[in-house]
């Protein structure tokens, strides 16, 4: 070899390692891009304490330390349990990690490494589909970065196991770029399994796929009558089925008792703006029109594609119909024609049954009772736009590839710069969801260590009210200090609840209510509310938790704290999570995220205990709205009628005074009764109208008159 071929080699080898570095390096920058490094230690815990991640992150916790099945734990929602897969903990991961769950640290957690897992694998999935149709690597290595800075990605980081949407891609190779037969099968089998691993939605997006791959082989056969090779294909077909529908079961899907249906199909839609609305102002530098979407759309349905993708969808449309090269890309199409079937159809479902552009609602309808629960199943139907997304982005890059390298050479970089600059904000403020990793304390809301002989001495940990949404670090902490012990815990949010756990959590409730309680449970509240009749001796103060410690352990902290008084002039609201909540009786049905109902027809009491006594007249100020229309109620205060109010389906604001003298030591009661007599008109069905009578409360506040 002669010194200039000795260069070349040299130079080449320099060119290789370069690329490779390059493709090392690129998925590692965009994760770093998103996430705080440290979640990637996986005995840093802490930060997982919030949103979903607590439940995703204890779902493993309790499924290694109270195992009682394959798939299945009793330390969470005890006495029923819950299986990996309705935690949402990630199979793939936690059934081989609970093999060897000995050897691992005590707090241990894969959540952060699976971020890092899924944008390599999704970064080297787009490459792969990319490499064999582009003119260079560099026009490759940046249709990669483009295909893996799709916002929907990143915007999933709350629901972890959704940021596999690499199974996606896995599906559109499978789809595009293996031909053989064979080989093509086992591929789709993997694919499908692997999925079933981990999440029920992708598994649908990616069977649609994987049926329009079906309807592309059997057709021809059935249109040439080559019905042996359809019995064949047919045959195949239900084999590669098997896949999945073994790996849900081993993930725990067909637990007895449980279903995957649910109830609110429509409400967590796409609208027909989601490509293009940002929802959030701080989510995207590059001024488009950012219209906020209802909640249920503004997670589910959250579809921004960024100025940069939308950019190249545009240019890639305008050089199909002006460059005769691009238009090369018809082999493509061709190929896709068998998809159009799957997309349409995962297309109206993301639609569902309420379309909205923007913030007008085009049109409603609503589904048939009979399919409530087989569409509730998809009742995050927002996401089945995903593919869509993902093969619009996909051709317009290889639209791109078929045009000229000088076209090339401009389009790609400057769709890569303009989606960088354009989504920058939003992937600060993702990266911010991630940086309390940073905080390495476990037990910040409950650091005391009296905790663990508290627990250590209960039969069970019972958070009253069984709502783990009215303080979730609380209820993290905690749950995770009981499990870390394998002592059980009464309830736990779950991706599907239990029917019967949810019927012994209302049972539990409500003797919790009555003071039928067991001396050997701790009890924890959510907020500061009296103890149960015949309990305020048991009632205890820990880190600015109240509980009732077992009977055996009351000795260790004083006695008799104090339950917060209202303040005058403050705002209370009677949301799940408030303070509020703390006032009603057990005349109300549970408080949700806005308000509170009562008992229909039933008179709602509430017991306001008063910081101070009042040195003049009160001013009490409610908001409220009636089930129906012309509901006159009357207001009693400590057992006094007071006055009517006049109550729509609107809501209204009512202030009454309540005299001084009314008021006996240093609480109030409230009674809002229903005048049965004079809402209704005598009818035959004047009772069931009754029923009807409900009240809903939203807040109050409490004010001295001045003298």
């Amino acid at each position: 070899m002669n010194l200039l071929e000795r260069v070349d080699t040299l130079l080449g080898d320099k060119k290789d390692l370069t690329k490779q570095i390059a493709l090392v390096a690129a998925p590692i920058l965009i994760f770093l891009w998103f996430f705080h490094p440290a979640v990637l230690d996986p005995t840093n815990v802490s930060w997982l304490f919030q949103k979903d991640w607590g439940q995703h992150v204890l779902g493993w916790h309790a499924f290694r330390y109270g195992a009682d099945g394959f798939n299945h734990q009793n330390l969470l929602a005890h006495p029923t349990g819950l299986s990996v897969i309705y935690t949402d903990s990630n199979p793939l991961f936690a059934l081989p990690l609970k093999l060897i769950s000995p050897l691992l640290p005590a707090n241990f957690q894969y959540i952060g490494p699976w971020f890092l897992f899924c944008i390599c694998a999704h970064f080297y999935l787009a490459y792969k589909l990319l490499e064999r149709h582009a003119p260079s690597f560099w026009a490759a290595l940046t249709g990669a970065i483009l295909l893996t800075l799709v916002p929907t990605l990143f915007n999933r980081i709350m629901h972890d196991t959704l940021v596999a949407q690499f199974l996606i891609l896995w599906a559109f190779y499978i789809y595009f770029e293996i031909n053989e037969p064979r080989r093509k099968a086992i591929h789709w089998a993997i694919m499908l399994g692997v999925t079933g691993f981990i999440h029920p939605y992708i598994l649908i997006m990616v069977l649609a796929l994987w049926g329009g791959e079906q309807l592309r082989r059997v057709w021809p056969q059935l249109m040439t009558r080559e019905f042996v090779q359809v019995a064949r294909t047919v045959g195949v077909a239900i084999l590669t089925l098997l896949a999945p529908i073994i790996t849900l079961g081993l993930s725990g899907a067909y637990a007895a008792g449980q279903s995957a249906g649910s109830f609110g199909y429509g409400f967590y839609s796409m609208g027909l703006d989601a490509l293009f609305n940002p929802a959030r102002k701080d989510f995207t530098f590059g001024g488009l029109v950012s219209v906020p979407q209802d909640s249920g759309q503004a997670m589910e349905g959250f579809m921004y594609m960024g100025a940069g993708l939308l950019f190249l969808i545009v240019a890639a449309t305008v050089l199909f119909y002006r460059s005769e090269s691009a238009r090369t890309i018809r082999d493509t199409l061709l190929k896709s024609v068998w998809l159009i079937g799957p997309f349409a159809v995962l297309f109206i479902i993301a639609l569902s049954s309420k379309v909205q552009f923007y913030d007008i609602e085009i049109f409603k309808y609503e589904t048939p009772k009979a399919l409530d629960g087989v569409l509730g199943i998809m009742r995050a139907s927002g996401r089945m736009f995903w593919p869509m997304a993902y093969f619009m982005v996909l051709l317009a890059i290889l639209t791109v590839y078929r045009t000229r390298l000088k076209t090339v050479a401009i389009i790609l970089p400057l769709a890569l710069v303009i989606q960088v600059i354009d989504i920058a904000p939003f992937a600060k403020s993702v990266h911010s969801e991630t940086a309390m990793a940073a905080n390495r304390t476990v037990y910040q809301k409950v650091p005391s260590k009296l905790w663990d002989d508290l627990i250590t001495n209960s039969d069970l940990v019972s958070f009253q009210p069984a709502n783990a949404h009215i303080n979730k670090r609380l209820f993290y902490e905690l749950t995770w200090r009981s499990v870390s012990h394998a002592v059980p815990v009464n309830t736990m949010y779950a991706a599907r609840p239990h029917p019967r756990q949810t019927q012994l959590e209302r049972i539990a409730h409500t003797n919790f209510v009555e003071g039928k309680l067991d001396p050997n449970t701790l009890y924890v509240f959510f907020n500061k509310c009296q103890a149960p009749a015949g309990a305020q001796a048991r009632l205890r103060e820990l880190d600015g938790v109240f509980i009732l410690p077992p009977v055996k352990m009351l000795d260790k902290l004083p006695a008799d704290p104090q339950v917060p008084g209202i303040e005058y002039g403050e705002d209370y609201n009677f949301t799940w999570n408030a303070q509020g909540a703390c006032f009603l009786e057990d005349n109300w049905l549970s408080p949700d995220s806005k308000g509170v109902w009562s008992r229909a027809g039933q008179p709602a009491e509430l017991n306001l205990p008063l910081a101070d006594r009042p040195r003049h007249d009160i001013s009490l100020s409610m908001s409220l709205l009636s089930f129906l229309s012309g509901n006159k109620t009357k207001v009693y205060v400590n057992d006094r009628l007071l006055t009517h109010l006049d109550l729509t389906t609107q809501i209204t604001d009512h202030e009454i005074v309540i005299p001084r003298r009314w008021v006996k030591g240093k609480s109030l009661n409230i009674r809002l009764e229903p005048d049965i007599e004079a809402s209704l008109k005598p009818s035959p069905k004047a009772s069931a109208s009754a029923r009807k009578l409900g009240i809903r409360l939203y807040d109050l506040r409490l004010s001295e008159t001045k003298g």
